[in-house]
């Protein structure tokens, strides 16, 4: 029996192997070797149609609890993994403290707190909820303080008090019972996703986002925290989001991974915080991590494996999930209604074909799964394309051919080909470099950046562009001089370059759109979204973009009014394009992990349903072979 649907989270029970939960609301047992016990079966009854992704899940002796990303609240029995209780997420909540029509808003808050026979959680309108441990009915509802706060974790291990924190860095010291936190800890400046208690050194521990101070955008990692809440050492070795933390059973070491895909040994014998070892080679970013009773490390990657490793680090197993996503449209050029995808395991190629006029479908033409590896950007030519392969790699495929590939010094973020097609400019951690479209070989190298560079792309003067993690956009010309810059206000996913001087910008804060050289944003599309809006696209006046929320949404181009939303997509949204079919009629592609290319009918006179999904393509999914590909560093060095 094999695993059908993404993982999504892993708890260790003791005694009986990890329980995970899964993109369609599933949760399931299995055994040290990664082996699968136990189901409570495909398609969950605790959610409603079809399911949505399980991100907070806690165990106790006799069930399992979880959130998903909807709200709703379920308890299993933990022995037989059947569904005990279901809270609709629109239902816990004191309607007394929402407007007027207001829905649940979905979001992936990680933390559900059980102490003293009450559970503690977020509900689906960011207010706490208190429900009766035994009987599972809601005892108490009311506003966190701040209000709306997003509250990511509960920590109920540290004697005397409890810690919660939540994704605005803030970390809440005092006494869940009471419901009073008299200590409140400024320790990040984004999302704090794991708060820990270290028994051996009796201290909190808190993953980091997005740094503070000089740091913030550039550098972060964890901090350690006190019982009064004071920050008392932290270390910054991380560019991009820490999702996962666990420590060994007897707390003398501690593991800590994230997106950039290394896990990081910390020896937690002394109080100062140092890095033993480095192991990276993931097959994607990490997710979340767990320790079972004989201190093996189970770390779960975003795209749904899991990596077993011994205690010091050294690779033992993996689940070999078959997966899949299209990270990445675009149209061929000069291949009519021909689509290229960046996929998890090469890229694709997708026609649309129509032979009943109005009812428009996407057809697999070809699926290269040859060596690639995991595609995150994909830029297509007549003859071919370009692509960037996890995690450093820039490539150039002509034909059936692997023309050249390059490794750069760092995780490669976005590509961009100039406009005479001769250049290519990656943006990586170690800045902007430029590479020869032909041979591959470099050409010219940014590195004044003040961090990562996140995107990248030219104006059609040939000048070059970079955008940084911390939210800085830089204009250079061909001797590498500034030209323009400006702050983006925050961190950039994608950049495209829209005309000759029009500069769209994806990411925190939706969409935004700049004209090259002017001094502030010329214009935002941003209503509704609860999380990083990946990348967009604009037909018949319509702009239509999809976010790491799971969400679609359509603007009017030129007001930027909110014209249609849905947040129904199976799970993260990763890619979008538009066509039209043969009656003239705009159609969305919006594809995401699972190897989903979902089609929807752009409907403007139809206020009630402007997006109309049509049907779906699923890509053909691929199991890893092979052995893991998995290097450690000794004494904190680094491979980079």
């Amino acid at each position: 029996m094999d695993l059908t649907e993404r993982i999504t989270r892993i708890v260790h029970q003791q005694g009986r192997g990890l329980v995970a939960s899964d993109a369609l609301g599933n949760v399931h047992l299995l055994d040290k070797d990664l082996k699968l016990l136990a189901s409570s079966g495909a398609t969950s009854s605790a959610q409603a149609p079809a399911g949505a992704p399980i991100f907070a899940m806690t165990l106790t002796d006799r069930w399992i609890i979880t959130r998903d990303k909807l709200g709703t609240i379920s308890r299993w029995d933990a022995e037989t993994l059947h569904l005990l209780d279901r809270l609709d997420a629109a239902a816990p909540c004191d309607r007394a403290l929402l407007m007027d029509g207001e829905e649940p808003s979905p979001t992936m808050v990680r933390g559900i707190g059980v102490w003293n026979g009450k559970v503690y959680l977020s509900n689906g309108y960011f207010q706490l909820l208190v429900l009766d441990l035994e009987t599972f009915a809601v005892e108490r509802v009311q506003p966190w303080d701040p209000k709306f706060a997003r509250l990511e974790w509960f920590c109920t291990d540290a004697p005397e008090v409890q810690a919660v924190a939540d994704r605005s860095g803030r970390v809440y010291i005092g006494s869940l019972g009471e419901l009073d936190f008299p200590v409140v800890s400024q320790v990040d400046s984004s999302n704090i996703h794991r708060l820990l208690y270290d028994r051996r050194h009796h201290r909190f521990w808190a993953t980091l986002d997005g740094g503070t101070g000089d740091d913030r955008g550039i550098r972060n990692g964890v901090a350690t925290v006190g019982l009064d809440g004071q920050v008392l050492e932290r270390s910054l070795f991380a560019r991009n989001d820490v999702e996962a933390m666990a420590f060994s059973p007897d707390f003398s070491k501690a593991y800590v991974g994230g997106f950039d895909g290394e896990l990081l040994i910390f020896d937690n014998t002394a109080p100062e915080l140092r890095v033993e070892k480095r192991v990276t080679g993931f097959s994607h970013q990490i997710f979340d991590c767990a320790v079972d009773d004989d201190g093996a490390v189970h770390v779960l990657t975003q795209d749904g494996e899991i990596a077993t490793f011994d205690p010091e680090g050294n690779y033992l197993n993996r689940l070999g999930y078959q997966r899949q996503c299209a990270w990445d449209i675009r149209p061929v050029p000069g291949h009519d209604g021909r689509f290229a995808v960046a996929t998890d395991d090469g890229a694709a190629l997708v026609d649309v074909v129509e032979p009943c006029a109005g009812h428009p479908a996407l057809h697999l033409a070809a699926h290269d799964a040859s060596g690639s590896g995991f595609t995150r950007r994909i830029l297509p030519t007549e003859d071919g394309w370009f692509g960037i392969a996890w995690p450093r790699e820039v490539f150039r495929v002509t034909g059936d051919t692997r023309a050249w590939t390059v490794e750069l010094p760092d995780i490669v973020h976005t590509l961009a080909v100039s406009p005479d097609g001769t250049r290519l400019l990656a943006a990586c951690n170690t800045g902007g470099i430029e590479l020869d479209a032909r041979t591959g070989q470099e050409t010219g190298r940014i590195d004044d950046l003040p961090a990562s560079a996140w995107v990248s792309g030219y104006l059609a003067d040939g000048r070059r562009l970079l955008g940084t993690r911390n939210g800085l956009l830089r204009a250079y010309d061909a001797e590498g001089a500034v030209t323009w810059k400006l702050d983006l206000g925050g961190y950039p996913k994608r950049l495209d370059v829209v005309g000759d001087d029009r500069i769209r910008v994806t990411g925190s804060g939706g969409v935004k759109e700049y004209l090259a050289d002017a001094e502030k944003m010329d214009r935002q599309f941003v209503e509704l979204f609860d999380n990083t809006v990946e990348t967009a696209t604009l037909i018949d006046g319509t702009l239509c973009a999809v976010s790491y929320g799971m969400q679609l949404g359509a603007f009017d181009y030129a007001t930027g009014e909110l014209v249609g939303f849905v947040e129904d997509l199976p799970d993260f949204t990763k890619s979008i394009a538009s066509f039209h079919d043969s009656t003239g009629a705009p159609v969305i592609v919006a594809g995401g992990r699972g190897g989903f290319l979902r089609l929807y009918r752009l409907d403007r006179a139809n206020p009630e349903q402007v997006l109309r999904p049509l049907r779906e393509l699923w890509l053909p999914r691929t199991r890893a072979s092979g052995s893991f590909d998995v290097r450690a560093a000794a004494d904190g060095a680094d491979f980079r």
